[in-house]
Parts: C-alpha cells; structure tokens; sequence
C-alpha cells in the first residue's frame, strides 16, 4: 500500500514539475531571447528583484545582454520588456483594443471582470471604460481649482516644519509623504484637519509598505502567488480565506470611508432643502484667492464620486467601445451611470495608495535634482520671483503659466521616472505588434523599458545622464519627435488620469519652499533609485537655508 502511495506521490511530482518546467522554456521554444529562468516556479523572479531595482538594473543589464526586446518570465507571468517605441505605438495606442488590461502591480488572486471592488486601475474592458468615463470628470480644471485650497493649506503647513528644521539636514522623503498624504487623506477621504506635524500618521506606513514590498521572491506567500499566476480562479479561494483570518490594512480604509459615505449621504439630503439659498449665496461670493475657487462649493473626491453620473451619451460611446473591447462577460451586465458604494470605496482607496507615493517620491527626485543643480534652481527661482509676490499670488493659474517651472519637473521626470509597474498591458487577443511583427500571443505581457527610453541619447543626446531643463525649450528643437520617448504618466487611453492632481500639487509645493528656502546638498546627499512597484528614493539628504528676505516675504 506505501508502494502504491509513493507511486502516486511521484507522479503527481512529475506532471506538476512538468508543467512548471515547460512553462520555464516558454520564451525558448519562441525563439525570444532573455535571461535562463532560475527557478521553473518562480521564473526570473530573483534576479529581476536583486537590491530591489527591476526597473533601473536588471532591464538595463538584459538589455545591454539581449537586446531592445527581451522576454522573462515572472512567476507565471510571460512578460515582453522592450524599449521599441514601434512596439509601445501599437501596445499602449494603435492596438489597444488587445490590450486594455494592465498588469497587476501585486500578484495577488484577483478578478477584474467580477470582483466588486475593482477600479480604475484594475478594471479592464468595459469596466474600466464605465469607470473612467465616471470619474475623469473629477479631476477638470474647475474641480482642481477648488482641491487647490487644500493642497495650499497643507503646504503651508508643511513649511512651517521647514521653518523648524532650517539649517539641519533633513531627509525630504519623509516630509514629502507625510504632505502628500495628508492631501489625499483631505481630499479623498473626508479628514477634516491637516494632521501635518502631529503625530506619525499610520497611513503613511500602510502606503510605504503597499509601495515598498520586500522583493516577493522573499516572502513563501507571494511567491505562491507568483508561481501559480495562471491559477488565480483556483487560488483565490485561498486568498480570501487568508484575508478573513490574518485581515488585511486595506479593510480599514474601506471601514473609513463606509462611514464617511454614509454621513455625506445624509448631509446630500439635507442640502436638497437648502439649494436655493446656496446657489444665490454663491453666485455672491468671491474667489479664494482671486483664483475661481469658490468658498462655499469645496468638493472632495467623495463628493464628487457619489455625483458623478453618465449621461445618455457616454453610455453610448461605453456600448460601443465595448464591441471595440472584446466584451465577454461584463458585455451582458446593464451599464450602471452611477457609481456604486463599492466602486467609490474603491476608488478613493487607489488614490489614497497611488497618488500618495508617486507624488511625494516625484517631489523627493525633484528636490534632489534642485539640489545637485544649483544654476537650474537660481533660474527657477528667479521665474517665481517674478509671477510670486506675495502668497495671495501662489495658486493654480499662476503656477502653470510658469514655463521654467514647467521644464525643470518635466526633465526631472525624465531623469528620475518612477512610473514602474504602470507601464504595462496585458495581450487580451493574439496579434502582431512593431515594425519587426513580434507575435503577441493571448495572456502575455508588455512592459515599457522607460528607464533605458529616458536615457536614451538617441531621443536625448549626448547629454541623456544630465538634468537640464533647457532641453524642453521648444526654439532649440531638442524634444524628441515621438510622444513616447516620454513617459512619466503612462501611454495611451490608460494614461493616468491624476496627472494634473499631481502636477499641481508638486507646482505649489515647489513655488512655496523655493520662494522662502534655497534647496542645498550636502555631503550626504545622494539618491538610491529602487522599488519593486514604483522606482524611487527613500532618502533625500539636503540642507534648508531660508532666503535673504524671505523672512519678510513670509510665504
């Protein structure tokens, strides 16, 4: 009987390492170059996460070995990593329709068609096409004028901090998330104070650590999950089993914001008797700031997601562009022109986790790139002397009329990306793709090579290494003629839709320091590029000195 049980045992062994040792020739048998597996269950999983830096080392280093276009495999996952803009243009633009769904950032169970608590991000199809049609409208020009009022108020707190530690040398990673948090907490939470300065805010952990995973290969959990990918009907079961006894951080954004909802919902009602008297109120009222944000009509993310309704035709063109999509499943499911407590849950959760951390680690590279430049940073200096004479004059319009301004955060973007997992979609439908007619087959990935496309001298010149913000001065015809040889936000319709939420936030952070500080490095400073999800710094070492005058400015 133990003869007939170790028989059994050896070749279910067989068939499952068979499969697993197939799979680890998948790229082999296609004649795709890129680096041996080293592991037939996890793939290149070790190698591609050593020092925490896929992004900026180990696709360098396979490029310089194999090639513009190179084929891994993560785990379960047959991932294409290519700097060919020809293969970008059809992946991310020309083709999309095969190529809607984007890679998960964490590997783990996880449906986007069925799961309720899919968003923006992870949705894909016609999901995701409801989804951004819903909540783009969030993020206008008028609804930014408005969120600015937060961002103004946090910053300025944020420099009072500054005004503490002037003269010592700080660690602006820290300050940056703890800012940008608490926007995002203001904004997409409901939280009615800023918290800058308090007490250590425990959601800045919870995002750093949602951000910042150890490499996966390290954890026995994750590595399971990378390993049995393809398997995710099967073992996600197991995932919400571990979910209900260990609990998980994110449930209790979820608590939040349930609570949060349910009292704007019930001040919803009361305003309904009020409307009258708020519109004639408002039609009354001044700008804050002589900027066009109104006082009485301040509206968070939760506000404006339990308002925002489809009309009759974008209901259409979501009808349509799910022919264009695919449909499957969800094509059968009535299209909802409203956003469920689910949806909005789980939308306010994404912009806590993704526009916190890409916000303060974009500040963080731009405070070093300031640092290490000081003739860049006189120059900006100067520019928001001149639009800057008071802090009545930082707010939205102003700060993007700045031009240098605008030059120095794009090149800082260039020289430091920090998009990571973003760019990337998941092959929904075998086809070609690039000038070279790659084949793409269904369930494979593409992932944009952004950091060798930033660097390469061949969009950027002989001086691709160096922060210079000249380069985007439209007379010395120095931007490169393809849109894709830049890209800090994505490309294509998945493009991300907070970029001008962040952009604006970076804009009257940077107006504000640099009208009353001098950004200055010191013999410790220096910048570390790593993250498994998003590429960037976790310590900005520099040094503070308040402005000749600037004491007088008080801004």
């Amino acid at each position: 009987m133990l003869s007939v049980i170790l028989a059994i045992v050896c070749i279910i062994f067989a068939i499952v390492y068979g499969y697993f040792w197939h799979r680890s020739r998948f790229f082999i048998r296609r004649g795709i170059p890129g680096p041996k597996p080293t592991s037939v269950f996890s793939g290149n999983l070790l190698e591609l996460q050593t020092d925490r830096s896929p992004f900026n080392k180990s696709f360098m280093k396979w490029e310089n070995e194999y090639g513009s276009t190179f084929g891994y495999l993560e785990g379960g996952q047959k991932v294409i990593c290519t700097s060919d803009l020809s293969v970008l243009h059809d992946v991310f633009g020309k083709k999309f329709e095969n190529f809607h769904s984007r890679k998960p950032i964490h590997p783990f169970p996880f449906n986007p068609d069925k799961d309720e608590r899919a968003n923006v991000f992870t949705a894909r199809g016609l999901r995701w096409k409801r989804l951004r049609t819903l909540t783009s409208p969030s993020f206008n020009p008028q609804k930014l004028r408005n969120m600015q009022v937060t961002m103004l108020d946090t910053t300025r707190k944020v420099m009072k901090v500054f005004d503490d530690l002037e003269g010592q040398e700080i660690n602006v990673c820290k300050l940056f998330l703890e800012s940008s948090t608490d926007v995002i907490e203001r904004i997409a939470f409901g939280k009615e104070e800023s918290g800058v300065g308090k007490t250590t805010n425990p959601v800045t952990l919870l995002i750093r650590a949602f951000f910042n995973p150890a490499p996966f290969i390290e954890n026995p959990l994750i590595n399971f999950y990378v390993g049995t990918f393809e398997f995710q009907d099967w073992t996600i079961y197991l995932h919400k089993v571990l979910v209900k006894i260990v609990g998980s951080p994110l449930t209790k954004l979820g608590e939040i914001l349930v609570k949060t909802i349910e009292k704007r919902r019930a001040l919803a009602v009361e305003r309904k008797s009020q409307e009258a008297e708020e519109m004639n109120q408002l039609n009354n009222n001044e700008d804050v700031n002589g900027n066009g944000a109104l006082k009485n009509q301040y509206e968070d993310f939760i506000d404006l997601f339990l308002n925002s309704e489809a009309s009759e035709d974008d209901i259409k063109s979501i009808e349509n562009n799910n022919i264009r999509l695919g449909g499957g499943e969800l094509s059968k499911a009535k299209i909802e022109k409203r956003l469920s407590d689910q949806e909005i849950i789980s939308m306010c959760s994404v912009l806590m986790l993704a526009g916190v951390d890409t916000t303060a680690t974009a500040m963080s590279c731009f405070a070093y790139c300031l640092a290490t430049n000081p003739e860049a940073q006189e120059k900006l200096t100067e520019e928001i002397d001149d639009y800057i004479l008071d802090e009545e004059d930082i707010n939205m319009d102003n700060v993007n009329s700045m031009q240098y301004l605008d030059w120095c955060i794009k090149e800082s973007m260039r020289v430091l990306p920090l998009a990571g997992g973003a760019n990337s979609r998941i092959c929904m439908n075998t086809c070609t793709v690039g000038n070279q007619n790659l084949l793409m087959e269904e369930g494979m990935t593409v992932v944009s090579n952004f950091w060798s496309i930033h660097h390469d001298p061949k969009y950027w010149g002989d001086d691709a290494e160096d922060f210079v913000p000249e380069r985007w001065d439209p007379e010395l015809n120095r931007i490169p003629k393809d849109p894709y040889a830049y890209q800090p936000f994505g490309l294509g319709p998945r493009q991300c839709m907070g970029m001008k939420f962040g952009l604006l936030e970076i804009k009257l952070m940077f107006c504000h320091l640099l009208k009353n500080f001098r950004i200055e490095a010191t013999q410790n400073t220096k910048i570390h590029m790593a993250g498994i999800i998003v590429c960037g710094p976790h310590d900005v070492t520099v040094t503070l000195r308040r402005r000749v005058n600037a004491a007088e400015q008080d801004c």
